[in-house]
């Protein structure tokens, strides 16, 4: 998907789809819709009357008479002019993508409503244009519709140049969250753990980042017995990922940031078995990783100047004679033993190693870790929102600032000390689960035991990693959930 930008009147947009947001205020349906209005001697007002378009978020009418040099004309609806938002326009652009794909036409341009910062804007606009082309249909055979749209234009009222830096980044960002997608949406027997590491190696060859991949064998040797307990179970060799960003004129002093995401390929739970209906989508408990990944794909071009580690734990949870069981205990890496509960909390048995790891590294002061951890944050906050936890309230309002400038859905969530009681263990330092209340809670007190004396945050994404229906901008299936947010992080003052 290529994104260009213009500053110019409507009316020479030449264009087979002109765009145009449309509000519901009373009286005022926008300065763009005025402008086309008056090209055609207001048929436009005539026809949206008599259709009863009321410009409600997520409708749209398809006029076939546009004025100017566009051959149709797309009114997308926008509610009231004081609710919108940059944000916003991610939907509002992806509607109108999904409706030219619907045309299988090849390109369509947006008019990118004024009032709004420009940059922030064409960042929004930009992204819903790239991920609302977005399809996963690789294994498809029967005769399905690709995305036919291959190039956007967005129209602003500001200097088009002065924006291209802006439009690089969000191609980048999109990269990441679509090989995210990618990853999510693959079926387990192909993204295994030596497949992301075949990713991991193509991303540092293509970004210029530093790699190093453990095998069983190092995992074992490095004490990381948690998760050697978890991949033992699997003729699939375990994976420990590195990727490392290093600014220019980086030192061992320079400060450093981790990343760290849950990749288990496949989840079947062990011996604490998943049943039918809840074992079936098990292949997007990568989700973490994938993010991870797809974050190290695009730091490059977002330049922080700060060290970032990227780390991905990955293996597979299976039922064999070699699999951990209940009953079992195990040392940590950071020496702590763990006895097993339940071999369905497994994720935070490979995180729990890795992140200590990850705090051992040189100048690393921040972690972030990303995992589809508990069901139990599902049900706390639904599908579409994570849960957010950590260590330091101030680093954590921060992920959270930094997941709202993505437009993706965060929730803080408390690390109450009463709860670790309920970790106890009568013959080891703690157990790996607690007990059925606040199990999204436990699962992050139990990590945050890992991180050392760097400052914390855990996105369980359970939730929002995946999507049963399609939205503007969100296809069905794996929606690389949390690349984003890693992103702006990345480009503040963490």
């Amino acid at each position: 998907m290529r994104v260009n930008l213009l500053k110019g009147p409507l009316g020479d947009v030449e264009t087979p789809l002109l765009a145009v947001a449309v509000f519901a205020d009373e009286g005022a349906r926008g300065d763009d819709f005025a402008q086309l209005d008056g090209l055609v001697g207001g048929r436009l007002s005539a026809l949206a009357d008599e259709e009863g378009f009321k410009a409600e978020p997520g409708k749209v009418l398809l006029v076939h008479e546009a004025g100017g040099k566009a051959r149709r004309c797309l009114l997308v609806g926008a509610g009231k002019r004081g609710d919108l938002a940059a944000s916003e326009l991610r939907k509002l652009v992806a509607t109108a993508a999904d409706e030219a794909n619907a045309r299988k036409l090849g390109s369509f341009a947006f008019a990118v409503p004024g009032g709004l910062d420009a940059g922030e804007a064409v960042r929004f606009g930009a992204t819903g244009a790239i991920l609302g082309g977005y399809r996963y249909m690789r294994w498809q055979t029967r005769d399905l519709e690709p995305a036919t749209v291959e190039e956007v234009t967005l129209v602003v009222d500001a200097d088009a140049k002065a924006l291209a830096g802006v439009v690089a980044r969000v191609e980048a960002a999109c990269g990441g969250v679509m090989l995210a997608r990618d990853l999510v949406n693959g079926p387990p027997a192909e993204v295994t753990p030596r497949r992301l590491a075949a990713e991991a190696e193509a991303i540092a060859k293509e970004s210029g980042l530093e790699l190093t991949v453990y095998d069983e064998k190092q995992i074992v040797e490095m004490g990381m017995n948690l998760f050697d307990a978890v991949a033992k179970g699997s003729a699939e060799p375990a994976r420990l990922i590195h990727l490392t960003y290093r600014p220019d004129g980086a030192t061992e002093a320079t400060p450093g940031v981790a990343l760290v995401g849950k990749g288990i390929t496949f989840d079947a739970g062990g011996y604490n078995i998943k049943p039918t209906g809840a074992m079936e989508d098990m292949k997007i408990d990568m989700a973490g990783a994938a993010a991870v990944l797809g974050a190290m794909s695009a730091v490059a071009a977002w330049k922080p100047g700060y060290v970032v580690h990227g780390f991905v734990p990955t293996c597979e949870n299976l039922v064999s004679s070699t699999a951990y069981k209940p009953g079992d205990v195990y040392k940590a890496r950071n020496g702590k033993t763990v006895e097993i509960m339940n071999t369905d909390a497994e994720g935070r048995l490979i995180l729990a190693d890795t992140l200590t790891f990850a705090s051992e590294q040189p100048g690393v002061q921040r972690i972030v870790d990303l995992a589809t951890l508990t069901g139990a944050c599902m049900i706390a906050l639904g599908p579409h929102t994570a849960g957010l936890m950590g260590n330091d309230d101030a680093f954590r309002d921060k992920v959270g600032a930094a997941a709202e400038r993505a437009g993706e859905d965060v929730w803080a969530l408390p690390l109450p000390k009463k709860l670790k009681a309920q970790l106890k263990s009568p013959i080891a330092d703690m157990k790996n689960i607690g007990e059925r209340w606040g199990g999204a809670l436990t699962a992050g007190i139990f990590l945050s035991e890992f991180v050392g004396e760097a400052t914390w945050a855990h996105l369980d994404i359970a939730g929002p990693a995946s999507a049963d229906k399609p939205e503007p901008s969100v296809a069905r299936g794996g929606t690389g959930f949390g690349v984003l947010t890693l992103l702006e992080l990345l480009d503040g003052e963490v």
